[in-house]
């Protein structure tokens, strides 16, 4: 088995309620030593976004073990008396591909 198979398994047996702003906090440390330490990076965050009455979700995507996976979390909080655990959201993890988009920029006349 692949080792990013092997990872999104174990991953997908957890239940991990997002209790730190930085999802990799969250994010048992044997599991984080063995599979995530200076072994990821960032590709893209914000994506997805879902906005609550005190805060907000989106997925982030890193690649890892040459492969993608997506980290749905919360992005933000809107209340400065809330904290991330108050949101009760549990981390899910999925499963990502690049996809294309076009976009528009403003010409200069």
């Amino acid at each position: 088995m692949e080792k990013f198979d092997e990872l999104f398994i174990k991953l997908e047996g957890l239940n991990i309620i997002q209790t730190r702003m930085d999802w990799g906090e969250n994010i048992p440390y044997e599991l984080w030593n063995e599979y995530f330490k200076d072994n990821f990076k960032e590709i893209a965050y914000n994506l997805y976004v879902s906005t609550h009455r005190w805060y907000e979700t989106s997925i982030m995507v890193i690649e890892i073990y040459d492969r993608l996976l997506g980290i749905s979390l919360v992005s933000n909080v809107f209340s400065e008396s809330m904290d991330i655990e108050d949101c009760y959201h549990h981390l899910a993890f999925m499963k990502m591909a690049p996809a294309q988009s076009i976009t528009y920029k403003k010409l200069k006349l």
